[in-house]
């Protein structure tokens, strides 16, 4: 063989190809050997395109992010921004174990292009660059460590702990409580803790905007 010939051989994997095999497998379970796996090839050549599993991870989410629907950049800031947020929650729990990622610091360019859109949507709204800034972080923030949470809570990463179900058991009133009050605690929390995750956030979600608009929205 040439060594034009060499030069011109196309690579064994393209960085699509992992991101296909990266969703495959999982965020939940995902390992250099699955995804090596998957693909059917060497180490070496993952190592080329993906030199640690954080890499591994920002491809498979950058797939993921640009596979999903996102809402349009307009109209009135607190619905547009509430979508968003709903969008975000949505898009991570279509990946388990997604938000864990994010919630560590793993982010890739594709989630740094979609805050800037929101933020620049809400500066044409009348917001200040900087309030822009801190509104989208809020919302975006809310729905990582909501859906963390959740993935926790239900066990949908490696030693999550003990699950949803055996939470609850954990919780008592405070030992100033009356009886009344500490059964009306105990109940609430029961049913945050058994409730729908998709509802328990939009209510989280709905406080969020309503403090936005009075503290740091635009005004008129």
């Amino acid at each position: 063989m040439t060594e034009s010939a060499r030069r011109g051989r196309p690579p064994r994997i393209t960085r699509a190809d992992i991101a296909v095999a990266v969703l495959d497998v999982g965020f939940a379970d995902l390992t250099f050997a699955a995804v090596r796996e998957r693909l059917g090839v060497g180490e070496t050549t993952l190592y080329r395109h993906a030199p640690d599993r954080d890499e591994l991870v920002r491809i498979g989410l950058e797939r993921a992010l640009s596979e999903f629907t996102w809402p349009e950049l307009g109209g009135a800031w607190q619905e547009m921004l509430r979508a968003y947020g709903h969008a975000a929650w949505d898009a991570l729990a279509a990946h388990p174990g997604s938000a864990t990622e994010v919630a560590q610091g793993v982010v890739p360019a594709a989630m740094a292009e979609l805050f800037t859109g929101v933020g620049e949507a809400l500066v044409r709204a009348g917001f200040t660059a900087a309030h822009a800034v801190l509104a989208g972080d809020l919302v975006f923030d809310l729905a990582t460590d909501n859906r963390r949470g959740v993935e926790h809570l239900d066990a949908l990463v490696p030693a999550a702990g003990p699950g949803r179900e055996n939470i609850g058991q954990h919780w008592s009133a405070g030992a100033g409580a009356s009886p009344t009050e500490a059964l009306e605690l105990l109940a609430q929390v029961q049913a945050a803790i058994v409730s729908d995750p998709a509802q328990w956030f939009a209510a989280k979600l709905d406080v969020v905007l309503a403090g936005i608009a009075v503290s740091i929205g635009p005004e008129g």
